[in-house]
Parts: structure tokens; sequence; C-alpha cells
């Protein structure tokens, strides 16, 4: 069953969840300091997670498909945790000025 955030709170996710919130919206929820915290948090394990295993694809490339694909994997996610590094940074300014 898939929960939406307003059910669950974002302050509950793990990172587990944080490839289902690519299309969550700021404006869908008001940040607090401590869910703007945990967010940030998650978001730097994310992005240090996607680095690590791009780089072991990177070393790991012998030319074959199966190496190609790890490799492919690894910079998809990596792309789509710095764009969720983004999205997250955003939230966290625009909660720091509002």
């Amino acid at each position: 069953m898939h929960t939406t955030h307003e059910q669950v709170g974002i302050e509950q996710l793990t990172s587990a969840d944080l490839a289902a919130l690519e299309t969550w919206a700021p404006s869908q929820v008001k940040l607090t300091s401590s869910m703007t915290a945990r967010l940030w948090l998650q978001t730097r394990l994310r992005l240090t997670q996607a680095q690590k295993e791009l780089h072991d694809a990177i070393f790991a490339l012998d030319g074959t498909d199966a190496s190609l694909d790890r490799f492919a994997s690894a910079r998809a996610e990596l792309d789509s945790a710095e764009a969720w590094a983004l999205h997250v940074a955003k939230a966290r300014y625009k909660r720091d000025q509002g």
C-alpha cells in the first residue's frame, strides 16, 4: 500500500523512502526546523552512498555488460541524489527566508 507524505509525516520517513520523495513539493508541507535538519541529513547520507557506489562501479569497469550496467545504474542514482539535494536546499532556503 502506498502512503502519502501527509499520512506518514516527513519526520517519520527513513532513507529508504527518499526516492518516493522526489515528487514532494515544499509548498505541500510546512517545514519545521527538525524536519529540515532530518531531510538535510538524509540527503547528505544519500549523496555519500551514491558517490561511493559510483566510485566502486568506475573501478569495477571491465568492459562487460554487467559492469557497464552497474556504472549506468550508479550514475543514475547519483544524478537522482544530486537533484534531490537541490530540491531540499531550495526548500531549506525558502524556509529560512520565509
